[in-house]
């Protein structure tokens, strides 16, 4: 095996990693309402979000890969540079599942990149287009989650005083409604952060051949085997949250007390906002979406429905997220540089 071949075999190991401990950090987002409402039992709601979580980037193409891949420039990428991206990343989700907080797995990948990015290339290897445009996503869609959160609760109240449904029945009903919505999450999970992880193993494909990744993508595509298997490693990873019920219990249980109502309409408008973004190639974070949709349903009850204190912490990690992958990916690239 060539050493340019076996570089690619490393990078692919490492994305693919990167995607296993995303989907057990991150799959349990489209779960946990579902599960702390009794919608569905644990092991077979999270069953059901990753099998969804692997349809998903089968089905919605490359439109988020493109946009991850382009943050950086490929044709000066090196097998360093990426890995220590996915390392920085792959640091911060252990130590923020350590403690129970449900942050942003794409938010670290970016942070990861630009760090490493910078220490490889220096400024004029970023595409700062890129990073605006991410950033703008990034930044939005959570704004965008708490508005569709609170939306969907207030008009779900309004339906039940307008049919003059019980709480009782509206239960019953609702918790069937949350197999949808949960299954619409999950769909909407795989295909926007699997996605990402195929951006990354195509910088190195285009670093190979000299090429930017919009070129080529536009030449090649993206094979079939970068977009399976980056599907199969966020399914698997989905289903080993089973394991785990750390950030569950901070999303289902810290953040906002809930009933099947609440949980259907977080679902509901988490999914339709990451759901867009994917469509329009826009890379956002299923976590920051749906935490701050379970946040705008406490909302609809009035302020202090909401556990502030829990929002704090969380709003914090999502502060830390970027400077930390950053100086870590950083780091990490001059060690590969110094010892590899």
């Amino acid at each position: 095996m060539s050493t340019d071949t076996l570089l690619l075999v490393l990078v692919v190991v490492a994305g693919l990693l990167f995607d296993l401990m995303n989907g057990f950090h991150d799959g349990c987002n489209a779960v946990s309402t579902v599960i702390y409402t009794g919608a569905l039992k644990p092991r077979v709601a999270i069953a059901l979000s990753a099998c969804f979580n692997l349809v998903g980037p089968l089905v919605m193409g490359i439109a988020v890969a493109e946009t991850i891949g382009g943050v950086v420039k490929a044709q000066d990428a090196t097998a360093h540079l990426v890995i220590a991206a996915l390392f920085g990343a792959l640091v911060w989700d252990f130590v923020t599942w350590i403690r129970a907080l449900p942050v942003s797995s794409s938010h670290a990948l970016v942070g990861g990149l630009i760090g490493a990015g910078l220490a490889a290339l220096g400024p004029e290897g970023i595409n700062w287009s890129k990073v605006g445009l991410v950033f703008a996503a990034l930044l939005i869609s959570p704004v965008l989650g708490l508005g569709t959160g609170l939306f969907f609760m207030k008009a779900s109240k309004f339906l039940l005083r307008l049919i003059k449904l019980d709480l009782d029945r509206a239960d019953r009903f609702y918790r069937r409604m949350q197999v949808l919505s949960c299954s619409w999450v999950s769909f909407s999970h795989g295909s926007n952060d699997a996605t990402k992880v195929m951006g990354i193993i195509t910088i190195m494909l285009a670093a190979r051949v000299n090429m930017n990744v919009e070129e080529y993508v536009a030449i090649n595509g993206i094979p079939f085997w970068v977009i399976g298997s980056a599907a199969a490693a966020m399914s698997l990873g989905t289903y080993l949250d089973y394991k785990s019920f750390r950030i569950i219990r901070t999303l289902g249980e810290r953040l906002t007390h809930l009933h099947p109502v609440n949980g259907f309409s977080a679902e509901v408008g988490g999914a339709l906002v990451i759901q867009v973004a994917s469509l329009l190639g826009m890379p956002v974070s299923t976590t920051h979406v749906i935490t701050s949709s379970v946040t705008g349903t406490g909302l609809a009850s009035g302020l202090s429905a909401v556990s502030w204190k829990v929002f704090r912490s969380i709003l914090l990690a999502w502060g830390v997220t970027l400077p930390f992958c950053g100086i870590v990916a950083a780091l990490t690239y001059y060690v590969l540089e110094l010892f590899l």
